[in-house]
This record gives C-alpha cells, sequence and structure tokens, in this order.
C-alpha cells in the first residue's frame, strides 16, 4: 500500500477500538456442584490461532461474541461426578467419569479455538 493511500484510510476517520473486559475464572458455588457443571466462556483473536486465550464470563462473551475480531465459545464443564468410568454388566460404558466428560466438551470446540486443550491441562480442575 502506498502511503498516500495509507494516509487516505487514516483520513477517513475509521479507528479500531479494542475491546476492553477482564478475564474470569470461574468460581463455582453449592447450587452448581449439586447439577454436577458449569459453563465456561473463552475468546481468541480472530486471525491469529496461536494469540492467547481469556477465559471470560457470561457478561463478556455476549460482548464479544459479536465482534468480528474474536473467535467465542463455550463449553459445558462436569464439576461433579465419577473418577473413573462406570460400566454396565456388557462391559460398556454407562456413566465416563469427569475427566473424560470434559475431555470430550474440549474436543467439541476445538474447530473454534484450536489450542484449548492447552489452556485446560487440568480435566479436574473444580471437581469436588
Amino acid at each position: 500500500m502506498s502511503i498516500d493511500r495509507y494516509r487516505q484510510v487514516v483520513k477517513g476517520g475509521y479507528k479500531f477500538k479494542e475491546p476492553k473486559f477482564k478475564t474470569s475464572v470461574p468460581k463455582p458455588t453449592e447450587s452448581d456442584y449439586s447439577a454436577g457443571f458449569i459453563y465456561r466462556y473463552f475468546a481468541q483473536k480472530t486471525n491469529d490461532i496461536k494469540s492467547p486465550i481469556f477465559e471470560v464470563d457470561l457478561k463478556n462473551f455476549s460482548k464479544l461474541n459479536s465482534n468480528p475480531y474474536y473467535i467465542v465459545t463455550s463449553i459445558k464443564w462436569r464439576i461433579s461426578g465419577n473418577l473413573e468410568p462406570i460400566y454396565d454388566n456388557f462391559g460398556n460404558i454407562k456413566y465416563k467419569s469427569v475427566a473424560d466428560s470434559n475431555r470430550l466438551s474440549i474436543m467439541s470446540v476445538q474447530n473454534d479455538i484450536k489450542n484449548l486443550k492447552l489452556y485446560l491441562p487440568n480435566l479436574l480442575q473444580f471437581h469436588k
């Protein structure tokens, strides 16, 4: 791009404003533990899959969802349940372990945010 064209674009008055938001780590409540899960919300810049991943609350998730410069996704994260899978009489898995469920949640959104599994290495985070 020529310098003259650049100056024209800048004079045009378009200014990109970086959205302001805070990262947020969930704090599960007793009612969340009774339900057995929480929803977790994540955002990452659209143009760089190696950019940092941010965990945000629902309010910031909604705000960033309409921003074309960010990819957002949410997952259902199990926080209570069995640490080992439970099998039926035929050897089939009847109930997945908490870690398996959380791994599947991460895998279900890997097309949105590819490196989310690196951001969430502890599949038992918040488990009680």
